[in-house]
């Protein structure tokens, strides 16, 4: 069959068609519109403005301007839109606007079904304020209550469902361990601190398995677990002030060698210039039976870390049923709604959807660990005295703040 010619395609459309494109154009307005007269352009007048402006009626400059903007990326602005409409609160008071998005982070955690990439925080409107207030802002330039909880919402930080921020339990110094990781991030503003967040992921199960959300391609999956051969376990290491995330996957089971092997493995995958620039780590952790302030032999792997890379590390802990305020939580969100309907039927696809995911704008570094860990290894009581002797325990909160230096420092 030979290709059907421009007369002929242009025939093929019925008048009522070209009335519902007609319709569906004057609807839109600005870049949007010009994007869709476009497509149209492309679609049926093979891509010639002039075509365009004969059947449809449509302005041809403006057909024009919206073949260059398709092909370059490039979105022009009228001056109208440029210059004109009133500007968003964040816009017009950016250093209020960034000091109230770090106390937005400090009060938020991630939803806990990970179906969303939303942050709820406990942080409300008023206290938001009052808090703006107490770090020397003035009020002429701080929302009222209602425009705070709508400049809060708008940046993904939402208020109202705030039973969902509430958590299970809570040990006598939740309070105090919060405060203090506020009171640690303001200390480490300084460019030779970087600032870590780690944390492992539920098992990730291989096979045709339903995530939830529809299947791309071949819709049949299993929605029960049927005897899963093969499991992998993520462990996430991101850097909260670039949004570099290094994700390794771990075959074997969740230990405390195995996330410290996997500090090894982020460590040389870091710069020579960034490693010289950084003197101290600060690793943000939650209270799980690998990682926790009492666990010997994540301790001991931890003290060898520190001696390894020469930097000092201080370890901070979230208190139990907290962990969802740790921020590479939000980075396991956007991995699940990532790949939210995939079948993972293999290794491979598992760590390809992974390497495909972004954090604020940026692709993960992902591998895969082989290594197989022995569970319920701990450190006898003797050796762990040496161990004990390197880490200087905060005096109030000795279990949720601990201070490792390298060997041959004070």
């Amino acid at each position: 069959m030979g290709v059907a010619t421009v007369a002929e395609r242009k025939v093929s459309l019925e008048a009522e068609h070209l009335e519902d494109i007609r319709l569906a154009a004057s609807k839109m307005t600005g870049a949007r519109r010009r994007a869709f007269q476009a497509e149209m352009a492309l679609k049926y007048c093979s891509g010639s403005a002039r075509r365009a402006e004969e059947v449809f009626g449509w302005s041809r400059q403006a057909v024009q301007l919206g073949l260059h903007e398709k092909r370059t990326g490039i979105i022009c602005l009228g001056l109208h839109a440029f210059c004109c409409g009133a500007k968003l609160w964040e816009t017009k008071h950016p250093e209020v606007a960034q000091a109230l998005w770090e106390l937005a982070e400090s009060h938020a955690q991630q939803d806990p079904t990970f179906r969303t990439t939303l942050s709820f925080t406990r942080l409300t409107a008023e206290e938001a304020i009052k808090q703006l207030r107490a770090q020397g802002f003035a009020d002429d330039v701080l929302p009222s209550r209602s425009g705070m909880s709508r400049v809060l919402n708008r940046n993904g930080y939402r208020l109202r469902p705030v039973l969902r921020a509430k958590p299970q339990k809570k040990v006598p110094e939740t309070d105090a361990i919060f405060a203090n990781i506020r009171e640690r991030d303001r200390d480490s503003q300084d460019e030779a601190v970087m600032r870590l967040s780690m944390d492992c992921k539920a098992t990730v199960k291989i096979g045709d398995y339903s995530r939830g959300g529809k299947t791309r391609g071949d819709h049949r999956a299993a929605d029960h677990d049927m005897g899963c051969e093969e499991k992998h376990t993520p462990f996430g290491v991101v850097n909260e002030d670039s949004g570099s995330l290094h994700l390794s996957f771990g075959s074997s089971a969740k230990t405390s060698d195995f996330i410290i092997d996997s500090l090894y493995a982020w460590w040389e995958r870091q710069a020579p210039e960034e490693r010289a620039r950084v003197t101290h780590l600060q690793i943000k952790a939650d209270n799980g039976p690998e990682s926790n302030g009492r666990r010997t032999q994540f301790l001991k792997r931890m003290v060898q870390f520190a001696d390894h890379i020469g930097r000092s590390i201080r370890l901070l802990y979230y208190p139990p049923y907290h962990s969802k305020y740790n921020p590479v939580e939000r980075c396991w969100g956007i991995l699940e709604k990532h790949w939210n309907g995939a079948k993972l039927t293999d290794t491979q696809m598992m760590l390809e959807w992974a390497k495909t995911m972004t954090w604020k704008g940026v692709h993960p570094v992902v591998e895969l660990s082989r290594t197989v860990y022995e569970k319920g290894v701990t450190v006898a009581k003797e050796a762990m005295q040496a161990v004990e002797s390197r880490l200087e325990r905060h005096p109030l909160l000795p279990k949720w703040d601990i201070l490792i230096r390298p060997v041959g420092t004070v």
